[in-house]
């Protein structure tokens, strides 16, 4: 991944022409289907198409170095204009191309479909990641390994959890495909959380972003027994991943306090409403994990320029 023949300036004015690949709170996203490698992120604050044109031949991409290796994570390789509004963020990116589907049954802040239709489509998502292969998991935890090496993290925007937005599965290739990052957070970078000096990539919050609909339809699917028997094979499927991956929730918000984390499961679990038969023994596996780092930190600390929002840091 290190040599890139970037789509021009025509290519991407015409992709941001087109019917967006997706869009979120930060950023709409465009397929380049002229270089099928890449995708446009435009951040909500950047100037209108129209306007687009003469400023991009005014002024050209910036590579952003890669520090991934051969690993895609649908990350910037280059990028645009600066966000005057905040810090170390661009307005336009440059971005590897990650297949699949998204898991996110509903947007935040979109009106919410027929909650019958909202459940089929949730029911068969989760079904689909329930079943995946062991190996989907394998590989998502070699790179939550790899990304705390690099000290980044997957996006969890303004909240606790990594959303189901920001995983993608790709049943063809039986992969997943974690696809949108952040830098760890630093200390006194995240209003709420001062003290908070660690990335994200716990067994955890992975589990949340594998489960459609947990977060948007908490209450309405809450009583399902088919969703509620899917969900706790996908808990189960994530906490075997962690065992075999001696892959633990010391760090992050729980700092090195292991004595937190059975808590943090049991509210959760909870809040899933995995049945009580199943919950104790989860927990005691997720507390029987001793972790094992795989790769060493990257010594050179380079920055990651990207389509940042709600007052984030790059």
């Amino acid at each position: 991944m290190t040599d890139h023949d970037l789509p021009d300036i025509d290519e991407i004015l015409f992709s941001m022409s087109e019917h967006p690949l997706g869009q979120g709170e930060e950023a709409t996203v465009y397929k380049v289907h002229t270089k099928p490698k890449y995708t446009v992120r435009v951040s909500h604050n950047a100037p209108p198409l129209k306007e687009l044109r003469n400023l991009l031949t005014e002024g050209s991409f910036s590579l952003q170095e890669n520090i991934f290796e051969d690993r895609n994570f649908a990350q910037p390789i280059a990028w645009w204009g600066k966000d005057k509004r905040i810090d170390g963020s661009a307005l336009i990116t440059i971005n590897l191309y990650s297949p699949g589907f998204s898991l996110e049954v509903h947007k935040p802040g979109r009106p919410k479909p027929d909650n019958e239709d909202a459940l089929i489509r949730t029911k068969v998502l989760s079904e689909t990641i329930a079943n995946m292969p062991d190996t989907v998991i394998d590989k998502l935890y070699d790179d939550m390994h790899f990304l705390n090496s690099r000290e980044y993290s997957i996006d969890v925007g303004g909240g606790l959890f990594c959303n189901t937005g920001n995983i993608l599965y790709s049943a063809v290739d039986n992969k997943a495909f974690i696809i949108d990052l952040q830098p760890f957070i630093k200390h006194g970078e995240r209003v709420g959380i001062p003290h908070h000096t660690k990335g994200l990539n716990m067994p955890l919050y992975l589990a949340r972003g594998l489960l459609p609909g947990a977060y948007c339809y908490a209450d309405e699917h809450a009583k399902d027994p088919e969703l509620i028997e899917y969900r706790t094979a996908i808990v189960n499927k994530v906490i075997e991943g962690a065992k075999r991956a001696n892959y633990n929730d010391v760090g992050g918000y729980l700092g090195k306090d292991l004595a937190k984390i059975p808590k943090f499961w049991e509210v959760q679990l909870r809040k899933l409403r995995i049945p009580e038969k199943y919950c104790n023994s989860f927990i005691k596996d997720v507390c029987s994990i001793e972790h094992e780092s795989r790769y060493p930190l990257l010594k050179n600390k380079v920055p990651f320029i990207r389509v940042a929002g709600k007052g984030m840091c790059s």
